[in-house]
């Protein structure tokens, strides 16, 4: 957790874009919540441009993410990480701000499992990782995590 689901036309991005916009967005996550990277997911869902509809026309540039993130972030958190996601993207995919769409959906931590453990409430991550079996404390250890956005 979090888990951000990309919905793009299928061909709209490369799979270095794709590379690029899912480190981007888990830095992003982690600088807005000070959670650490190896909970972000990233998926891209694309469909056929004629599949996408806004108001009955078809909308073949949009781009529509929705993540699903543990409750107990701040409206300001929040604002900060939707705008941070559609600027990179924007810049990443070389589309307009205005045709991409961030949707933030709040989850309470305990109603989730990963790595086979209930998540813990934000600001509870150091307790949870260090309850963790070493084998998978040093796997997570290895998804991007450093001293910076998490001491472990």
């Amino acid at each position: 957790m979090p888990t951000y689901v990309c919905s793009t036309p299928a061909g709209a991005l490369t799979s270095e874009q794709k590379k690029t916009i899912a480190k981007s967005i888990c830095r992003n996550h982690s600088d807005a919540t000070g959670a650490p990277q190896f909970f972000v997911q990233v998926i891209f869902d694309e469909k056929d441009a004629n599949a996408r509809f806004l108001g009955g026309e078809a909308t073949p540039g949009h781009f529509w993410i929705r993540g699903d993130i543990r409750a107990g972030r701040t409206e300001a958190q929040r604002e900060k990480l939707m705008l941070s996601i559609m600027k990179d993207v924007s810049r990443i995919a070389g589309i307009e701000e205005d045709s991409i769409w961030v949707y933030l959906c709040n989850l309470e931590p305990t109603d989730m499992v990963e790595y086979g453990h209930v998540l813990p409430k934000p600001g509870d991550e150091k307790a949870w990782f260090e309850g963790l079996p070493d084998s998978l404390k040093a796997y997570l250890a290895r998804l991007g995590t450093d001293d910076e956005n998490f001491t472990l």
